[in-house]
């Protein structure tokens, strides 16, 4: 799944009403939601509690929220902040990450972060990951 526009394919393979079931009433801010709804829809990630952790994940280490579903769009994330969501989720999703999309690497997953802090849409997050370079 190299290819971008691929992922747009997957959302069709979600069930009717996963994400919401899964963001709940988090009060999650879009920029969050679109990141963690591409990351899991961008590298096949289908646990329902695992949208909501991305996005923890993400709040927790750019000191958007506390990590426990409490979110504050206030700060302003350093590239340090967007750099360590990257490894924790490159970390912690490995296995679905390489069967998704070979040669990811933490970049690819901190531009996706980037552009939906910066407001990008879920489709053009999705639109605009390019391919991993192949091994």
């Amino acid at each position: 799944m190299n290819n971008p526009a691929a992922a747009h394919t997957i959302l069709s393979s979600f069930l009717p009403g996963f994400f919401e079931e899964a963001f709940g009433d988090s009060g999650l801010p879009s920029t969050l939601r679109n990141f963690a709804q591409a990351f899991c829809m961008r590298f096949d990630v289908r646990g329902i509690c695992d949208p909501l952790y991305c996005a923890n994940v993400a709040a927790v280490e750019t000191g958007l929220g506390d990590g426990c579903s409490n979110f504050d769009p206030v700060k302003s994330p350093t590239e340090a902040d967007i750099v360590k969501v990257a490894d924790r989720l490159l970390f912690s999703y490995a296995t679905c990450i390489a069967k998704a999309c070979t040669g990811t690497t933490q970049e690819t997953i901190a531009m996706m972060l980037r552009k939906a802090l910066a407001g990008a849409s879920l489709d053009e997050l999705l639109k605009a990951t390019p391919p991993s370079p192949s091994n």
